[in-house]
């Protein structure tokens, strides 16, 4: 399909930014993350009553009056410790695809026809302030909407660009801005003051734009999750969550395409990412916007990678942190505990004989809810934003009772894991969209 771009602007919030907020401080977690690291969401929308221009209208009034309550996201990033907020705005993209959604949707999730229904961060990598927002707003023939963007990841994480998306959308409803729970934009900062003196390590841009892997969609039903839970239960884990069992078998068998792709046996680690804003004393509100995300490892022991073995290891990796790193960030020492994590993290994925498996879980965030006056969407896509290889992320599926996993892994590599009879007993592989939908 031929997309064709239509119309490039900075969209503004509706109301300037008072001058005591121009400054906004970031927090030592924010600095970790580089800032040419995006997080995105793409959704797709049938035809509907609505005129796509209409469309197009109010999408950029509604972003404009969310960039207002959302005002560091019109900024830009400054040195590394805070985001100048001087109305700037957001990159808006104006597309018309020169096709049907219906043919759209029978490519693989990872075609690069995907990549150009959101916007083009690739030509923010070597800008010295980039925009923290991008949109794209693509308009198919049949009347369809595609609707993309990036998060500057080093604004704030997953919980950050979910509770975005939904005032964005409750805006777009015509609720008034005052119903919206309060957003709190200190916590981060307060709770872990930036330095001065912390330099984030930045890699080639080069490896950013080429890194050679791919990105498919598994979709676990709630007939084929109750049986994964069930073959994953043991005398340590009676009753496993949705994710300690998808999670666990996701790893099994990327460990499994690894030994077939390299032929020799490695040290193999995942790292769990959590969300700390509950697990922190004392707790910091659900609405605080930054990033507030640590991770535990555990480390698959030889001859110990059945499911069970791996359900059981996952289990003690989150009582662990709870007892031990949730307590660490809690106390005098949280700067060092950063730190430390920082570098084993580094160090880990550094290593040559260790072969680095990251996850994490939105199964607490439906998506699908991405609502903005014209029916939910009939699909959508994620993406990781960290340009990691070796990842999944599990979100819940458009009905809530299933979920889809969006797994990276090297393209020799998924060439295994996606034949492997485990992962297809449980599993299935982007199965399509049905026509009624359309």
């Amino acid at each position: 399909m031929n997309i064709e771009i239509i119309r490039k602007e900075f969209v503004k919030p509706s109301s300037p930014t008072p001058n005591h907020l121009r400054n906004y401080k970031l927090s030592l977690l924010d600095q970790l993350v580089r800032p040419c690291v995006y997080a995105s969401k793409l959704f797709l929308y049938p035809k509907n009553h609505i005129p796509s221009h209409l469309r197009l209208h109010r999408l950029k009034n509604w972003l404009s009056e969310t960039l207002t309550r959302f005002y560091p996201l019109a900024g830009r990033i400054k040195d590394n410790i805070s985001i100048e907020c001087r109305d700037d705005g957001a990159l808006f993209i104006e597309a018309r695809v020169h096709g049907f959604i219906s043919d759209f949707l029978k490519l693989e999730p990872d075609s690069k026809q995907q990549e150009r229904l959101l916007p083009d961060k690739t030509q923010f990598f070597d800008a010295a302030s980039p925009p923290l927002l991008l949109v794209q707003a693509s308009f198919f023939e049949c009347g369809g909407l595609a609707l993309g963007f990036y998060m500057c990841h080093k604004f704030g994480d997953g919980g950050t660009l979910s509770r975005f998306r939904m005032d964005w959308a409750f805006i777009a409803y015509g609720h008034e801005k005052e119903l919206l729970p309060a957003l709190d934009f200190d916590s981060g900062s307060s709770r872990f003051p930036p330095s001065k003196d912390f330099a984030v390590q930045e890699p080639p841009a080069k490896n950013l734009r080429y890194a050679n892997h791919v990105t498919k969609k598994y979709v676990f039903d709630a007939e084929k999750i109750a049986a994964l839970k069930t073959k994953a239960a043991s005398p340590l884990v009676q009753q496993p969550t949705r994710t300690e069992a998808i999670l666990p078998l996701i790893w099994r068998c990327a460990i499994s395409a690894s030994r077939l792709n390299k032929g020799v046996s490695m040290h193999y680690v995942m790292h769990q990412l959590v969300n700390i804003r509950n697990r922190v004393e004392p707790p910091l509100p659900q609405n605080s916007i930054g990033n507030f995300v640590q991770y535990f490892s555990v480390q698959a022991e030889d001859g110990k990678t059945e499911l069970q073995d791996l359900v059981a290891l996952l289990r003690k990796g989150i009582n662990e942190f709870g007892e031990n790193e949730a307590k660490r960030l809690s106390g005098e020492d949280a700067f060092g505990e950063i730190i430390r994590s920082s570098k084993e993290r580094r160090e880990t994925s550094g290593r040559d004989d260790v072969r680095l498996f990251t996850c994490t879980s939105g199964l607490g965030a439906n998506f699908y809810e991405a609502d903005f006056g014209w029916g939910k969407p009939i699909w959508m896509s994620v993406e990781t934003g960290s340009n990691l290889n070796n990842f999944a992320l599990l979100a819940n599926t458009r009905e809530g009772n299933g979920v889809e996993a969006w797994v990276t892994l090297s393209e020799k590599e998924m060439e295994y894991f996606e034949s492997d009879p485990e992962l297809l007993e449980f599993a299935s592989l982007n199965p399509s969209v049905s026509h009624s939908k359309l």
